[in-house]
């Protein structure tokens, strides 16, 4: 252990700043664990520290047991992975494409994902969210993303739809028959899925945000849903579980390939999601990895197949990036030295800035992911809003600023950018849109798939979005027709026109495509 020791303790130094959040992280080599250690603390209420027995609720960690229950199934003869999924659950399936078990397991089914329809809805994150809304939600569903097998795009829908699949084929609810047929067969004595968001689960940690301002809020998880998300567990009881992948004992060997084989799509590429598992290769080494992050409930396994090598990291805090933390262990343990000579490096202005000229709000042009970062200056200083309030951005130098949470650096100014991940995406800021045109758009719009409606309005001169439970939030233009708003994630607000009237608008969000909102026409 003294060769890693230090070099992975560092990797982790902000579990280590006194009375703090901080988590599990185990490490195992050969069968052999070469580093285990807790840091921080379960509850800072009461102080109790991070210890061997802490529980953890891991998030989308999940999703593979959820998977392998599926298989144990198939394994039994009571369904087949390449049947439609109508065959088992038809009661909760209202589009017309057929698809299968397996494309739901590879999230390329297109289905829409559960946590933005429900957003979108009005469910708020910290409600008492049960399997009943969100398989009520999905059902309501008559389109999907795309065409399935056609892409890749994360859904977590897919993996409650499976859950429902095992509980109506097995007659025992998901927890129960992980317990039967996984948990105790592996030893897994601490490890269940929370299936009902009022269950005590005994040394399980709270969950806490870093505000970045030095304080550590409480983040409510009320989660009664689950499949894709809802596995608590500790990391010596996760490496059991990761025993399996090296010598089935659970399932068997042809399982073990369905679960670890990618689909090829129809244009001919092969995804890099598995069956609830991401699989790829780093700097020459093949693993198979997932992340999760519910509240501020963060979690990562990596397991490097070949070099048979497991990292399991489980946290209660969310200040820092899981999977790159994950990474970064395994750069010591490989005995790796990552450069980052050659990275792009965008313009950095030294001059003296005016601080005030770089508030306002930012969206990115390219990225694959939607983003917004709505900057003010308070006291002087740049601070960007998070869900808690607004934190100050740490000024590195000229245009340089950094949020450290997301290991994303942000260049402000005449061409602003952000780079993640060595990656440069230029930024635009955009504005709210004030124009005589507003009346076009104010009316009320609604959804029969997400059973609610939306007010588009006018306030303080701004072109605006308002729901019973999301409230009100601005609509910023990008171009004539299409806006970007935060209700409650980042979705693109898409008008469509004909003639000369606004007939509705498409909500576009990361894991949700084109969810039709329709104008109510005004009666005579």
């Amino acid at each position: 252990m003294d060769n890693y020791e230090q070099k992975i303790d560092a990797i982790f130094s902000r579990w280590q700043e006194g009375l703090c959040p901080g988590g599990q992280v185990a490490v195992r080599k050969g069968g052999k664990l070469i580093y285990k250690k807790n840091f921080g603390y379960a509850n800072l209420e009461h102080r109790i520290p991070v210890m061997d027995e802490t529980v953890f609720h891991v998030a989308s960690v999940s999703k593979q047991v959820t998977v392998m229950c599926v298989l144990l199934l198939q394994e039994d003869g009571r369904l087949k992975i390449d049947d439609d999924v109508r065959d088992y659950i038809s009661e909760y399936v209202n589009f017309k494409e057929p698809v299968t078990i397996r494309q739901m397991m590879n999230n390329v089914s297109g289905i829409r994902d559960q946590w933005e329809l429900l957003g979108l809805s009005g469910v708020r994150i910290v409600d008492t969210i049960t399997q009943r809304d969100s398989l009520s939600l999905i059902s309501k569903q008559r389109k999907l993303n795309f065409e399935p097998r056609s892409q890749f795009l994360y859904s977590n829908s897919n993996f409650t739809l499976l859950a429902k699949i095992v509980e109506k084929l097995s007659g025992q609810t998901l927890n129960d028959f992980a317990n039967e047929r996984i948990f105790k067969r592996l030893g897994m004595e601490s490890t269940c899925f929370k299936d009902n968001f009022w269950e005590v689960i005994p040394n399980r940690a709270s969950s806490y945000y870093d505000d970045s301002t030095g304080k550590f809020v409480y983040s409510v998880l009320n989660y009664g849903t689950y499949g894709a998300t809802a596995l608590n567990t500790t990391t010596t009881d996760f490496l059991r579980w990761m025993d399996n992948y090296k010598t089935p004992l659970i399932c068997k060997e042809e399982t073990l390939r369905d679960m670890f084989e990618a689909p090829t799509l129809l244009d001919g590429s092969i995804s890099n999601y598995a069956g609830g598992l991401f699989v790829g290769e780093y700097l020459g080494h093949k693993y198979i990895e997932h992340g999760g992050a519910d509240a501020a409930f963060r979690s990562a396994m990596l397991r490097f197949t070949d070099e048979d090598v497991d990292i399991v990291l489980l946290s209660n805090t969310q200040n820092m990036l899981m999977k790159d933390a994950a990474f970064a262990v395994a750069d010591v343990i490989f005995g790796l030295e990552i450069s980052k000579i050659g990275e792009e490096l965008p313009k950095e202005y030294t001059e003296e800035l005016g601080i005030n000229d770089l508030e306002g709000y930012y969206f990115p042009t390219s990225a694959a992911t939607l983003m917004t970062f709505d900057i003010t200056t308070i006291d002087g200083k740049l601070h960007y809003k998070n869900p808690y309030g607004f934190a100050p951005l740490k000024h590195v130098s000229g245009n340089h600023f950094i949020i450290e949470q997301l290991d994303l650096d942000l260049f402000l100014g005449e061409d602003s950018v952000m780079r993640t991940n060595g990656k440069i995406t230029t930024l635009q800021k955009l504005k709210p849109f004030k124009s005589e045109k507003i009346a076009t758009f104010k009316g009320r719009y609604v959804s029969s798939e997400l059973d609610t409606f939306y007010d588009v309005i006018e306030k303080d001169g701004c072109l605006c979005i308002s729901h019973s439970r999301n409230g009100v939030q601005i609509l910023y233009q990008v171009s004539n027709t299409t806006f970007v708003t935060n209700a409650p994630f980042t979705f693109l607000v898409e008008f469509s026109i004909e003639g000369n009237e606004v007939t509705g608008f498409t909500f576009t969000g990361n894991r949700v495509k084109d969810v039709r909102m329709e104008k109510e026409l005004k009666k005579q």
